[in-house]
């Protein structure tokens, strides 16, 4: 979930989100890199609490959208539940991201690591955190601009065309202005 006060100052209809809410007429929408947002992430329904002194916690597992968990598949006893965590969150990014868009293929060495079969071959969140901020510094300036891609936007005649057009008037003008190329919100 995102906090979308500074990108659609205004609001917008929560079933048509381009229009405003009252749903006649256009969302006053900022961009990303103009007005950073926050994200967060949320629904906590089904989880369960760890002591951080807890160095090797379990609990029974708790079955949630994703059933390709590997480790779930046959369970019968209690499982440390961090592995799979970082295995949900992998196969989002699969999932999600680079199955439907280019772009982010930098992700694959990562996400790869993360969905591995044999959750203590898989890193730590901690590892996570640390190997994306890597891979981030790593890439280039006009990297860290370029836009992702939608593979649908292939499937119609000159949209992408459109929209990579648009994208490069958008990152001179942020290059001009001096805008961070990953900002970080207030």
């Amino acid at each position: 979930m995102m906090d979308p006060s500074r990108i659609y100052p205004e609001s917008f209809h929560p079933q048509a989100t381009r229009m405003d809410p009252t749903n006649k007429r256009h969302a006053k929408q900022g961009s990303r890199t103009k007005t950073p947002v926050k994200y967060f992430l949320i629904d906590f329904g089904i989880s369960v609490k760890f002591s951080p002194d807890d160095k090797n916690p379990s609990a029974l597992p708790i079955r949630g959208g994703d059933k390709s968990v590997p480790e779930m598949q046959d369970c019968t006893g209690p499982l440390n539940p961090f592995p799979t965590d970082v295995y949900y969150l992998g196969n989002m990014i699969r999932e999600d991201i680079l199955r439907d868009t280019y772009g982010a293929e930098f992700m694959i060495p990562l996400m790869n690591e993360m969905v591995q079969d044999d959750p203590s071959k898989r890193p730590t969140i901690d590892d996570v955190v640390t190997r994306f901020e890597e891979i981030r510094r790593s890439l280039g300036w006009w990297k860290l601009r370029s836009r992702i891609v939608l593979k649908a936007e292939d499937e119609v005649f000159g949209v992408r065309t459109l929209r990579d057009v648009s994208h490069i008037f958008y990152t001179i003008g942020d290059i001009l202005l001096r805008r961070k190329a990953i900002p970080v919100p207030e």
